[in-house]
């Protein structure tokens, strides 16, 4: 159960690096993109620690690597602390995810939540859904991308 400002027991396992109650949590069922008060999700937590395994297991169980913090609309890759230890390895990696996600798999991405479209070129999916991402970036629109559902194709919010 969160706390008053959303901190969760994965978030604290996180931040004490403590992989074996990390992976016992994700094994569990918790939220892996549960967020804080602040829009602060795991990977941010570990992200800010530079702990490359934590961020690796917490991607492979499916946090959302474009999550984005609310104070500064900041992604875990932005997080990585440049003046600690495992910067290089840490923010390699997230930035990587970045770039493949949608790319990697034959653009096949699957939804975190549900979300029904709001104009006529989005597409609506629910939790779950296997996406195709046909093109990550055009020249008027980087938060958005064009994707396939089954027959329809429209914009899908990239985080």
């Amino acid at each position: 159960t969160p706390n008053d400002e959303g901190i969760t027991p994965l978030h604290n396992a996180v931040c004490a690096g403590h992989h074996h109650i990390v992976k016992f949590l994700l094994d569990f069922g918790v939220n892996v993109n549960a967020a804080d008060s602040d829009g602060w999700t795991p990977l941010h937590c570990a992200a800010s620690c530079n702990n490359v395994h934590l961020c690796k297991l917490l991607v492979e169980s499916g946090a959302a690597i474009f999550a984005t913090t609310i104070s500064d609309v900041e992604t875990a890759a932005d997080k990585c602390e440049e003046m600690e230890e495992g910067y290089v390895q840490c923010s390699q990696f997230l930035y990587g995810v970045q770039e493949k996600l949608g790319v990697m798999n034959k653009g096949m991405v699957y939804a975190l939540w549900d979300y029904e479209a709001q104009s006529g070129d989005e597409l609506s999916f629910h939790e779950g859904d296997a996406l195709t991402i046909m093109s990550r970036r055009d020249d008027s629109e980087t938060e958005w991308w064009w994707a396939k559902l089954n027959d329809k194709e429209g914009y899908v919010p990239r985080n």
